[in-house]
């Protein structure tokens, strides 16, 4: 499998991610790392501990990383669940939004952490 191949297999957007990093081989480094990253990690966390704050800092970070590496789905999500929770924001939170964004993220995130080590296992 290739690298693009990976992309399209979990959603993203190859062409931009390397539009971003410019090299094939950068967009295969950086992917990896992914696997390494933990604002995902942090947000299950905080999402768990009902912790407003720490949800929108570890979804922010989630997002920026995401819509960095162009993981689309993951991306959408996230922003969803950060716009819902950022400060000063609360009086304007669909519950239901952010709750379905949030379920959706439970979904795909593992999804895609398996496909990304699947490839990484087979280079």
């Amino acid at each position: 499998m290739t690298v693009k191949e990976l992309y399209e297999s979990i959603g993203g957007n190859y062409d931009e991610v390397l539009k971003r990093l410019m090299m094939d081989k950068l967009v295969d480094k950086f992917i990896l790392k992914f696997l390494e990253e933990n604002s995902c990690q942090n947000l299950i966390t905080a999402w768990d501990a009902n912790d407003d704050n720490a949800i929108f800092e570890a979804s922010h970070a989630a997002k920026g990383v995401c819509a960095n590496l162009a993981i689309t789905p993951l991306t959408k999500v996230l922003s969803t669940i950060t716009e819902g929770y950022r400060p000063g924001k609360e009086s304007e939170r669909n519950a239901a939004e952010v709750s379905a964004a949030y379920e959706e993220f439970k979904k795909l995130y593992p999804e895609i952490i398996e496909k990304i080590t699947q490839y990484r296992d087979g280079k």
